[in-house]
């Protein structure tokens, strides 16, 4: 049996995280146009919007991966605590936290930028949104648990230095909604509780990553899940900051 060093998690650990970073999505144009002002509000709330269509699909491999990982409890009781704060029945472990419907955060963001439930439920995710959501949901249906475990950290990773580098700061220099503002506790909240998610996630996948195959396998997926988010936000940089149309067939809309 291959086992795994602790110098060796730590390496893999921060290949993973050099992925993570490699790919941030805090250096997009999208984000660097919020940070500067100069993106419409309502463009942060298709992004918001896409992001809620995405979840719904993340939060069905949340359940797969609970089942496959019954006989791991340390797994199993991460994953049931994510859902848990996810469908707001648990806070974040932080003094004043109290527990929100995180779907119910993200409506009410909308709400602000302009976007009404009903938009953000009819909303089409764009191809790039698309394949990054099936390429989540089918790692969890079918990769090992620390592959999984793997990609899972390098998404959830990117929240908080996203909201606490440029969108919070951005949204009271340039939106009028300073810290503290309930419209956008959305991203308050994400700022704080994906430090733990992402951190328990890479410590986690570590431990399962117990081959050498499954440590490339692992880099691997993770790095696709990167690029796919990263295309995910450049597909609303085009159509939402851009103002560039879809290229579709004759008589589509």
């Amino acid at each position: 049996m291959f086992k795994v060093t602790r110098e060796e998690t730590g390496m893999i650990i921060d290949e993973i995280l050099a992925i993570r970073e490699r790919w941030h999505t805090k250096n997009h144009p999208f984000f660097r146009a919020f940070a500067e002002g100069k993106l419409p509000l309502r463009a942060m709330g298709v992004y918001k919007a896409m992001h809620w269509k995405f979840v719904q699909h993340g939060l069905a491999s949340f359940g797969i991966l609970y089942a496959r990982t019954i006989a791991h409890e340390d797994v199993r009781k991460a994953i049931a605590e994510n859902i848990s704060e996810e469908e707001g029945f648990k806070a974040i472990p932080r003094a004043g936290h109290v527990p929100h419907d995180h779907s119910e955060l993200i409506f009410r963001f909308c709400r602000t930028a302009g976007l009404s439930e009903a938009d953000v439920r009819a909303i089409k995710l764009t191809p790039a949104w698309w394949a990054r959501a099936l390429h989540y949901y089918q790692t969890a249906v079918q990769e090992p648990i620390g592959v999984v475990l793997a990609m899972q950290s390098t998404q959830e990773g990117q929240q908080p230095a996203l909201n606490t580098e440029v969108v919070l700061p951005a949204f009271a220099r340039h939106y009028g909604y300073p810290a503290g503002s309930p419209e956008i506790e959305f991203f308050t909240e994400h700022a704080e509780a994906d430090v733990g998610h992402s951190q328990r996630q890479a410590t986690l996948c570590a431990k399962y990553l117990d081959s050498d195959a499954a440590k490339a396998r692992a880099l691997e997926v993770a790095e696709q899940a990167c690029m796919l988010r990263w295309a995910s936000i450049t597909d609303l940089y085009r159509r939402e900051y851009l103002g560039e149309k879809e290229i579709l067939p004759s008589g589509v809309d």
